[in-house]
């Protein structure tokens, strides 16, 4: 019944479903045991736990004081025991746990990653979704340490990513060019990213190489000038309300249209159609079923979105 003084839960049950009866043939049949099988391992317990449990008078089976104070440890300790059950068996097909997601702002105006989101909330209401907006470079380096499970970053990436991370491309999204709503070129119906030149620009505080912030140096220069760089921001909505307000152009995500203010205008820009990826990043070997899952979904998503134009940024 027991190893090292440890009862067996299985006893507990007998215990309870006993206590809960009060007569041992209807006891031994919820149980599927025999009657002399159950009141042999009751007389066992007792023996263990140096108590009667139960008074036997008269035909009649009750409860002793011990036997009612243990009934109420007894059940709990069956409900623990039957909760670790089921958050293991949930856990093992990924329907219970927590996953912790990184993103760059921009990623939530794909309209596609936050109703991917939303339905996987639906789908797994025991798993919980905790999501940072985080710069690109800390987003790496969390989920390398297992402090992020995915990442949702801007391209372009360092060159070089840890080892046992991989990437896939969520969605390529092309850039238009965001104008305060009095600017000259407000209303044209396209512009070359060179009638831009002479104007004050708000970039994305983005390290050297990565990031949208890198993609507009690269632009900027392949049209034939460095852009007069203002600000550096973080934030999508404070560069689109700075745009709105005056303090320069830039160059944004065509899906961030979506934000609409009064006092800006998106500008296709004539002759290139650049775009910008939005990269998953996870690890190689992902031990939770629940993340796997949401990779799953991730890349059902990406096949659908992302497009296959060339010229990317």
């Amino acid at each position: 019944m027991h190893i090292g003084g440890i009862m067996d839960f299985r006893h507990f049950r007998y215990f309870v479903t006993l206590a809960e009866e009060l007569h041992f043939a209807r006891a031994a049949e919820r149980l599927g045991i025999a009657q002399p099988a159950l009141s042999q391992q009751i007389k066992a317990m007792e023996e263990q736990l140096g108590a009667r449990l139960f008074s036997r008078a008269k035909r009649r089976v009750e409860l002793t004081e011990a036997g009612a104070a243990f009934l109420v440890e007894a059940r709990a300790a069956l409900l623990c025991a039957e909760k670790a059950i089921r958050v293991a068996q949930d856990t093992a097909r990924g329907a219970s746990g927590t996953i912790k997601i990184g993103f760059v702002g921009s990623a939530m105006y794909q309209p596609s990653f936050p109703r991917l989101l939303k339905q996987y909330r639906t789908d797994y209401p025991g798993v919980q979704l905790l999501l940072y907006e985080m710069a690109i470079l800390p987003q790496i380096e969390y989920v390398e340490e297992q402090q992020l499970d995915v990442a949702i970053v801007r391209a372009p990436l360092p060159t070089t990513l840890p080892e046992g991370l991989e990437t896939f491309v969520l969605a390529s999204q092309k850039l238009v060019a965001v104008l305060p709503h009095d600017h000259p070129l407000a209303g044209a119906k396209s512009l070359s990213l060179s009638q831009l030149a002479n104007d004050p620009f708000l970039a994305f505080n983005d390290p050297a190489g990565v990031g949208l912030g890198h993609a507009l140096l690269c632009l900027c220069r392949e049209a034939g000038f460095e852009p007069d760089i203002q600000l550096e921001l973080r934030e999508v909505a404070t560069l689109i309300s700075l745009v709105a307000a005056g303090h320069g152009v830039s160059l944004i995500t065509e899906s961030v249209a979506y934000l609409k203010l009064p006092d800006v205008q998106y500008v296709p820009l004539a002759g290139i159609e650049p775009y910008s990826d939005l990269v998953v990043i996870h690890r190689r070997f992902e031990r939770s079923a629940a993340v796997s899952e949401l990779l799953i979904r991730i890349r059902r998503s990406a096949r659908e979105t992302v497009s296959e134009s060339s010229g990317k940024y």
